[in-house]
């Protein structure tokens, strides 16, 4: 079967896209509203270009293998995601997840990484990444250290970020303390936050802080005082299981606390991995509105539709059955170029 996708969401590499009086432009690379799980974002201001969280991955759902046009957005995002990077002098890594930096193996079937691809990637960069000593969790300081000993040589240079600030001309770059991956206590570790600066414009990306749940994280963000917010939704696709009611509570106000005081909220990553998002943001929606201000998934910035196929993958399987031997032919890598072109 020949993938086609939506022509308004044809894979071009789009310009960046100013927000607030323009100094900072963005350009979403992978999210879930891109049918990939993934929070990559390529910033630029006259000062640095930078790509934030630089991976994108795909992962289990239904006991269902992801479809194959979910490996078409998968390929699509890694080229997406190449390609700002070589206009990029930094390269930034809030946590060791796969959903958000490319590791150095072999893996078609979940990340669509191999060395070569690493090695593109990073190659000849400053990468500023989470500490692997301090604040984090034993499978993460195993991914750190094994990213940062196979790209310490490719890599131009590799800093660590915590609590850190980096000035580029007119242009600082402030990361957070560690904060949780989602409710505090969590077995997901931490991350950092990211702060982009310039003269007359602010931007925040809270990659996988999941609404955020945490009080705490939410005021760190509005004391930021930013134009636009670049922000992970909880997961409400394992509520009852992985997640409790509390802590969606939670999100779902801190949520409606950060819009009314944000011109501009791009709420994105786990939330978008349920078709029925729009209504756990309703509170927000209504804040958000009362403001004039935008409430936005990452697609949306771009000018499309979401495209979930993560949250609608029982469906695409339905309507449009995959052969076993296709994932044969994907395990092997044999379907990389095929999959390249399908878009």
């Amino acid at each position: 079967m020949k993938i086609k996708l939506n022509p308004t969401q044809g894979g071009q590499i789009r310009e960046p896209i100013p927000i607030g009086n323009g100094e900072i432009r963005v350009l979403p690379l992978a999210f879930e509203s891109l049918g990939v799980r993934g929070m990559a974002t390529f910033v630029e201001t006259d000062d640095v270009k930078m790509v934030i969280d630089p991976g994108s991955a795909l992962g289990p759902r239904f006991h269902l293998s992801p479809h194959e046009r979910e490996y078409v957005a998968l390929a699509r995002s890694r080229r997406a995601i190449l390609e700002a990077a070589r206009k990029a002098e930094l390269l930034t890594i809030s946590h060791y997840h796969f959903d958000h930096y490319v590791p150095s193996f072999e893996d078609w079937v979940w990340i669509w990484s191999s060395p070569e691809i690493a090695a593109s990637l990073y190659r000849g960069k400053v990468i500023l990444a989470k500490d692997t000593s301090a604040n984090i969790n034993a499978s993460q300081r195993k991914r750190g250290y094994i990213f940062q000993k196979l790209n310490a040589k490719i890599a131009k240079e590799i800093k660590t970020a915590d609590g850190k600030s980096f000035t580029f001309g007119q242009t600082t770059l402030k990361f957070s303390r560690p904060v949780a991956h989602g409710s505090p206590g969590t077995e997901l570790g931490y991350l950092l936050m990211l702060t982009v600066k310039t003269t007359g414009c602010t931007l925040v990306h809270a990659s996988d802080v999941q609404g955020p749940i945490d009080g705490e994280t939410l005021q760190m963000i509005l004391a930021e005082r930013p134009d636009v917010v670049i922000i992970g939704g909880p997961p409400t696709y394992l509520a009852g299981y992985k997640i409790d009611e509390a802590s969606l509570e939670s999100a779902k106000n801190n949520l409606a606390k950060l819009v009314r005081e944000v011109p501009l909220s791009v709420i994105d990553h786990h939330l978008l991995r349920s078709i029925d998002y729009r209504e756990f943001l309703e509170p927000a929606f209504k804040e958000a509105e009362k403001k004039g201000h935008r409430l936005l998934a990452a697609s949306e910035l771009l000018g499309q539709e979401p495209e979930l196929l993560e949250a609608r993958r029982k469906e695409l399987h339905e309507k449009e059955p995959i052969a076993k031997e296709w994932y044969s032919r994907l395990k092997t890598g044999d379907l990389k170029e095929e999959l390249i072109k399908s878009d």
